[in-house]
């Protein structure tokens, strides 16, 4: 869903800084802290999922809950760009990928992974990514910690 073109201010962007912080909070709490009527919240809030500024809402698990502790970088080349649609398809489903972005530079697209361990990691590589139709080379890099780790975007 593309974004209406609209800035995003005053009481949206109190909103939107407490639903980053604790998207758990009800109309009512949010309404509270922005001292606005909950049925005036709630619609502010409708309005932005409306315009494709709030996109979900969603929970940060911690991974070691899930025994997703190993996390990693995947770098991938694709050769061509008819490959990267194929590629696309079958790839941003899995599990594994927590995050896809088209880059510039050497390497087509960049990969945020979370698994169990290296030996998980190397099945994952050698089995679902270099098996892929037109995947050239991948580099990639091990996550030893994370000091922030997080989605946060309001300044």
């Amino acid at each position: 869903m593309s974004i209406k073109n609209t800035a995003i201010e005053g009481l949206d962007k109190k909103i939107i800084e407490l639903l980053q912080e604790d998207a758990s909070l009800t109309n009512n709490e949010i309404a509270k802290k922005i001292d606005l009527s909950p049925s005036a919240t709630h619609e502010r809030i409708r309005k932005l999922h409306a315009n494709g500024v709030i996109r979900k809402i969603s929970a940060f698990i911690e991974s070691s809950a899930l025994e997703k502790t190993l996390c990693a970088f995947i770098y991938l080349l694709i050769d061509t760009p008819e490959h990267s649609k194929k590629f696309l398809n079958i790839i941003v489903p899995h599990n594994a990928i927590m995050e896809c972005h088209h880059i510039t530079g050497e390497y087509s697209y960049l990969l945020k992974v979370r698994v169990k361990d290296t030996q998980e990691l190397e099945a994952f590589i050698t089995e679902t990514l270099k098996s892929q139709l037109g995947v050239i080379r991948t580099l990639t890099q091990i996550v030893l910690s994370s000091p922030k780790d997080g989605a946060t975007i309001i300044d």
